[in-house]
């Protein structure tokens, strides 16, 4: 009875133990960042599509408008191309595309909607736009997350690029504990899976070509640029996870030095 009653104890504690540990798993602040981050490219993907198939929908009634924007806003907020307004679309696209667009109108030959199809449209066109706010309240709750959870790493890149070098790398642990020539090349995988396998160029970056550092640099110096800043991203991410010390500052002074040299070469 008294072994039953030790082992009982024991298996109680491990359970104990498990559920500790999974709260805390569970209360790191970079899982929410990532389903963020996850939660943006499918808005972005669905807004995409909905983009394409509202100015398909459109081009059935308005052929000669060769704009997919400018007919998926026309689409939301008129239907059709007979109910056309020019201060308005002067109001949302310039007053020089309000002329062309309705000159288009005026020689048109598309078909005419009926009022079922114009309100279908509108309501397929308006959903898109709905998508667009909550893609914009994403990025807004992204920021607020990276400036606490990512406060090193957002400095030296951008809020949105260091949510999705934390997406991507599976965790800010798993990013901290990255070296930096794989933070470099991090969101380029097929392109350097293409290399060892095939032998083609190998990748100079991957997610961080969107900062301006790289993205604006001559094609010739981006490589080392890319290699540059990865280095200091290697030891923000380390500040972020482990020590939460701000010392972007610090790296970010660091780095400049280091692009100046790159660049003056």
């Amino acid at each position: 009875m008294a072994a039953k009653k030790v082992k009982k104890m024991k298996r109680e504690e491990y359970f104990s133990k498990t559920r500790a540990g999974l709260k805390k798993a569970f209360a790191q602040k970079d899982l929410l960042v990532m389903q963020a981050v996850r939660a943006l490219d499918d808005l972005e993907s669905a807004k995409s599509l909905l983009d394409e198939r509202t100015a398909e929908w459109m081009k059935i009634n308005f052929p000669e408008l060769d704009d997919p924007a400018l007919a998926c806003t026309l689409a939301a907020e008129f239907g059709d191309k007979e109910d056309l307004d020019f201060n308005r679309i002067a109001e949302l696209a310039g007053e020089e595309k309000a002329t062309q667009t309705l000159a288009k109108a005026k020689d048109s030959f598309g078909a005419a909607f009926d009022l079922n199809d114009k309100k279908a449209l509108m309501a397929l066109a308006k959903r898109s736009a709905e998508l667009e706010e909550a893609r914009k309240e994403l990025e807004g709750y992204l920021e607020q997350q990276a400036a606490t959870t990512l406060k090193n790493i957002a400095h030296l890149t951008d809020p949105l690029t260091a949510s999705r070098l934390v997406a991507r790398a599976g965790g800010l642990e798993r990013l901290a504990k990255m070296p930096a020539s794989t933070i470099q090349v991090l969101g380029a995988e097929r392109a350097l899976f293409k290399h060892l396998r095939k032998g083609t160029s190998c990748p100079k970056h991957g997610i961080i070509f969107q900062t301006s550092f790289v993205r604006g640099a001559a094609p010739e110096k981006r490589g080392k640029i890319a290699r540059a800043l990865a280095a200091k991203l290697a030891i923000a991410a380390k500040a972020d996870f482990y020590s939460h010390e701000f010392i972007a500052p610090k790296l970010k002074a660091s780095l400049d030095e280091r692009l100046k040299e790159i660049r003056g070469k």
